[in-house]
């Protein structure tokens, strides 16, 4: 039977997307004020940078799933696909933001050489471009402005999922387990989302 207790989830939802959040402040008062230089690790900047956005990417892969949670009687989560998408946006922009003051260190002019050795660095940058219109018209108010253009837009959201995974592996060069977890799940989705437009495109072939 489907979850769909709302102030449960609603509950459920807040703790998730403010976790996050807790834990750095924990991790920020263990390196800071209680001696544990590394908690983070040797390389702590680069281990933020990536706790930023492994956690932005989760949460995409629960938006993502939401229909079909709900499709498959698990668990509704309809009434708080925007708190959880608003929790991509706002994570991806740590990842980014944390990148340039904690791996560049506000240098600006070195951007352009890090690119050329990092290029999925404007793969990543390009799923943030395509995530800010969609946090900003996240709104109902948006949403009945818009009219179709705004399901239309809010679409591209699985092009972000595309562009992700290809930040991903382009970046991996080892511990390959998370990467091939993230690009199953994903893959899941795509595949239970698309499916009946797959059998739909399949069965109207003139060649069957």
């Amino acid at each position: 039977m489907i979850l769909n207790n709302k102030k449960y989830i609603s509950s459920l939802a807040w703790v998730a997307v403010l976790l996050p959040l807790i834990m750095f402040a924990w991790g920020f008062y263990q390196v800071q004020f209680a001696g544990d230089i590394l908690y983070y690790g040797a390389e702590p900047g680069k281990a933020i940078v990536h706790i930023m956005g492994q956690w932005s990417v989760g949460f995409l892969l629960v938006v993502l799933a939401v229909t079909p949670l709900r499709t498959l009687g698990l668990v509704n989560l309809v009434f708080v696909r925007r708190r959880l998408g608003l929790a991509v946006f706002v994570y991806a922009a740590l990842h980014l933001l944390m990148y340039l003051l904690l791996l560049l260190g506000l240098e600006f002019g070195d951007l352009a050489a890090d690119i050329q050795k990092r290029p999925y660095i404007l793969v990543g940058f390009a799923a943030f471009i395509l995530l800010t219109p969609m946090a900003i018209t996240s709104t109902k108010k948006w949403q009945r402005r818009m009219g179709r253009k705004w399901k239309v837009m809010h679409r591209s959201v699985y092009v972000v999922g595309l562009l992700v995974l290809f930040h991903l592996w382009w970046q991996v060069k080892a511990g390959f387990g998370l990467a091939f977890i993230i690009t199953a799940l994903m893959l899941i989705i795509f595949l239970f989302r698309f499916k009946p437009f797959l059998l739909a495109s399949f069965k109207s072939s003139p060649n069957l």
